[in-house]
């Protein structure tokens, strides 16, 4: 997987949506959530 640099900025409404998602999956975290979500695009 590739190192990604770049910062990612959320509301705290959009982050809550994304910890929901991540624990819904079964993920350790938001960063986890995001990871796949990149990867699946």
């Amino acid at each position: 997987m590739p190192e990604r640099t770049m910062p990612v900025c959320f509301t705290d409404k959009q982050y809550r949506i994304i910890e929901e998602y991540a624990r819904s999956r079964g993920m350790l975290n938001a960063g986890q959530a995001l990871e796949s979500l990149l990867q699946n695009r």
